[in-house]
């Protein structure tokens, strides 16, 4: 069973990936390149500094969709092995675990991170502290991700007692109340140059956050769906095999 999850998981993850390309490739690329071009200070020296690095016809290609391949097929084996966990745990359907994962997922690894260190585009943020700046992202991710575990844990203790409408209240309390104070209390980081386009800053930043909302919602869709399908199957096939039928 959880080799036929992780196996769903990761062909779910596959399919999004070439969603995921599709609208990066339309939306997102041309804000980047915009902002190269600033960087850079004209085509002219963006074309010189690609001389001796993978070409930006490269990355906007093969190794934009390389990536989003690597990316959404390892979230999909993720919410497999997370599914299986819960298997037998949760009396939800496996496509309401399946979102139930999704969601989680998203606040905790892609919205809270986000708002606190949005992304930026090139040009934005000096190279002297990027490794700063990496480092406060992965704490802030790692930090939202405990938080997320402690609030549903704390929301599925109470279930047993309180029911299930207390129960999830008082977990988005518990995650609303930590990752208001992770929020406060991690450092913030601001270098966007004064004269950078504030219309390109916003575009680029809608653009990665819609992004990452077509990988999460196209795996709850696709992967809930598949969960869903096998689920129902194997429940037939025990109920045939109860009764005596031959597997056809």
């Amino acid at each position: 069973m959880v080799q036929r999850l992780l196996l769903a998981g990761m062909l779910s993850g596959l399919i999004v990936a070439l969603f995921a390309f599709s609208y990066a490739r339309v939306y997102a690329e041309p804000n980047i390149e915009r902002a190269i071009a600033l960087e850079e200070g004209g085509d002219h020296h963006h074309e010189e500094a690609e001389q001796g690095t993978v070409s930006r016809d490269t990355q906007r290609n093969a190794g934009l969709l390389t990536g989003l391949v690597a990316y959404c097929a390892a979230l999909g084996g993720l919410l497999a092995i997370g599914l299986a966990f819960l298997h037998g745990r949760l009396s939800v359907r496996p496509r309401s675990a399946v979102w139930t994962l999704t969601v989680a997922g998203y606040v905790s690894l892609v919205l809270v991170p986000q708002l606190k260190y949005p992304a930026n585009p090139p040009g934005v943020g000096s190279a002297e502290t990027i490794g700063t700046r990496t480092e406060m992202y992965f704490i802030m991710l790692l930090a939202s991700a405990i938080s997320m575990a402690v609030s549903l844990w704390i929301s599925h203790r109470m279930a047993r007692r309180a029911g299930a409408a207390p129960s999830i209240a008082a977990g988005l309390a518990v995650f609303t109340a930590l990752a208001s104070l992770l929020m406060t209390m991690m450092p913030a980081i601001s270098e966007t140059p004064y004269d950078f386009p504030r219309a390109l800053l916003f575009e680029f930043r809608f653009h990665a956050a819609l992004l990452q909302l077509v990988v999460w919602g196209g795996l709850g869709v696709l992967f809930g769906q598949a969960a869903e399908y096998m689920e129902q199957s194997g429940l037939r096939v025990e109920g045939t095999a109860r009764r005596g039928i031959p597997n056809a």
